[in-house]
């Protein structure tokens, strides 16, 4: 539509809203002077027969309430071309727009704004009727404090406990805004007046606040964010509010019902009485842009002695130097030395002595004599043992490659001469090497000719190592309940 059309006797002066369905106009009629407000359908709702009804029903229930702090409507209409009603024109600005832009102008005047809107749904409740879309963007305020109530589109007569008995949640439509419905309305309970006190406690919350108790992105969460969560403290966001106010929002956005107040007489009686704030909010609030002011300038001059340094620096002036910072003085305590443990002969040294054999032979470290062993000399061509010096008239050893037999020596691992295969008694069998202290004989448990079966001792097998458990793992790794085990209340 453009401006300067008339419709029936209302000329079209300025747009002032417009909607999904709707548009509202300031319009002025027969050429006077006052200034009235149109709410008018767009040509494309008013061909839909909802959408024409839905205005006529806010129309009848708007006519049939006169009171200050709710809209008055004087006149409405319906003809083959246009669909609309119209209403005093309020000069004051939506609430929702204030919240957002003049902070200043709604906490003044926030106690107001509560009584105003208490004593409206009150005398709506009265009237049997509820709002049941109690937010931000359907209340008009002044800078004087002067509050209206408006958009009746919604608004219905309590349920019937015995017809609501009988209808099948599943059918039931949730109407209204996700930010402020009341809980009882998304578990599709029986409707009551107690869902205008919820959203009023919702609305009280931005005021204070700046933002509604629950937001998030996904519709559905935000929903049960109503029904599950508790809304965090307003004293977490402003310390000038009183533990008072607090008490008295968090009553309102109780889960259920029967936990907030009674009616809406019982709102404004408690919230006339009710200390909002601990100081005058405009002047705390001055007081909290002039602090950040200040933190403001004094980081933005940092900022420019920062740049005056670098200036300095690249000039080659130097820079003024800083005073010494004293080191400090690190003290360490002093600590006893330790007692040490009482020294521990060698095992070598507490080893005993071996026998000698008969000629002045003894065998090696920790090897016991064998009977019957002969002397080094009875060797073909008097070879010395490993270790020993040599004999006068010993002949050298002959010089040949590593491994290779003396001459006149039997290939290694070949009996002595005049000596059995099998070795001398006592002795043990060829190849098997010769005893090292500490372990078993080698060749143990394996039959020696001439020697008795038990005097073998047998081999003990070597215990196989016990599994190992993986150690529990620390506190900090619990692996965390996942969101989906918490039960909804």
């Amino acid at each position: 539509m453009a401006e300067s059309e008339t419709i029936d006797d209302y000329e079209l002066i300025n747009c002032i809203a417009t909607g999904n369905a709707t548009q509202i106009w300031e319009v002025r009629k027969g050429g006077g002077t006052q200034s009235l407000a149109m709410k008018i359908l767009l040509p494309e709702a008013f061909k839909d027969p909802e959408q024409k009804s839905s205005l006529k029903h806010e129309a009848n229930i708007a006519k049939s309430l006169e009171h200050p702090n709710i809209i008055r409507l004087i006149e409405s209409k319906f003809t083959r071309k246009h669909g609309y009603f119209v209403m005093e024109y309020f000069r004051g600005g939506n609430l929702k727009s204030l919240i957002r832009n003049d902070r200043d102008l709604v906490l003044a005047n926030a106690k107001k704004v509560i009584e105003c809107l208490s004593q409206a749904l009150g005398f709506m409740h009265e009237k049997k009727w509820i709002h049941r879309d109690v937010k931000p963007d359907n209340v008009m305020v002044t800078r004087g404090g002067e509050v209206r109530l408006i958009d009746f589109s919604l608004t219905s007569r309590a349920g019937n406990a015995v017809a609501h008995a009988l209808t099948k949640k599943r059918s039931i439509v949730i109407a209204g805004t996700r930010t402020y419905l009341a809980p009882e309305l998304i578990r599709r309970e029986l409707l009551t007046h107690s869902v205008d006190i919820y959203g009023l406690g919702v609305l009280f919350y931005e005021i204070l606040v700046g933002h509604p108790p629950f937001r998030h992105g996904n519709p559905n969460e935000l929903l049960m964010m109503h029904v599950r969560d508790t809304p965090a403290p307003p004293t977490m966001f402003d310390s000038n509010i009183t533990p008072e106010a607090e008490k008295f929002i968090l009553r309102l956005l109780a889960k259920y019902p029967k936990d907030r107040h009674a009616n809406m007489q019982e709102v404004f009686a408690e919230i006339r009485n009710l200390n909002v704030f601990h100081q005058d909010p405009v002047e705390h609030l001055k007081a909290k842009r002039t602090a950040f002011a200040t933190s403001d300038a004094e980081s933005q001059n940092d900022r420019l002695n920062s740049r005056k340094d670098a200036e300095r620096t690249a000039s080659g002036v130097p820079l003024p130097a800083a005073p010494p910072k004293a080191k400090p003085k690190i003290v360490i305590p002093e600590e006893k030395p330790a007692a040490r443990p009482a020294i521990q002969p060698p095992a070598a040294a507490m080893s005993p002595q071996p026998v000698p054999f008969p000629g002045g032979f003894a065998p090696y470290p920790g090897m016991a004599p064998h009977p019957g062993m002969p002397h080094p000399g009875t060797f073909p061509m008097g070879m010395p043992m490993q270790g020993f010096p040599m004999q006068p008239g010993m002949p050298m050893p002959f010089p040949g490659y590593p491994g290779m037999p003396m001459p006149g020596m039997p290939m290694p691992g070949a009996p002595m001469p005049g000596m059995p295969a099998a070795g001398m008694p006592g002795m043990f069998p060829p190849g098997t090497g010769m005893p090292v202290p500490g372990l078993p004989f080698p060749g143990a448990g394996v039959p020696v000719p001439g020697q008795p079966q038990s005097a073998i001792p047998p081999a003990q097998p070597v215990p196989a190592a016990a599994p190992q458990r993986p150690a529990p793992p620390p506190a900090d790794d619990t692996p965390l309940a996942s969101i989906d085990d918490l039960e909804i209340m």
